[in-house]
């Protein structure tokens, strides 16, 4: 088991998020309003290029 968890914390995918939170919250001085602020702007970012890309997939390919 301990070694499933030490893969799992080890991979890029768990690793690399964490740090670039890391990098956010320092560079807002730990400010979690801020932050979270920040992550969900990202977040909606993220879903619209996504609906963006499959919309024009759907309509441009279909």
């Amino acid at each position: 088991m301990r070694a499933l968890i030490e893969r799992q914390l080890y991979h890029p995918s768990v690793v690399l998020p964490m740090v670039a939170l890391m990098q956010m919250m320092v560079a807002q001085d730990f400010n979690l309003s801020q932050v979270g602020l920040m992550v969900a702007t990202k977040g909606a970012r993220a879903a619209l290029q996504r609906s963006r890309e499959l919309i024009c997939a759907a309509h441009c390919h279909g």
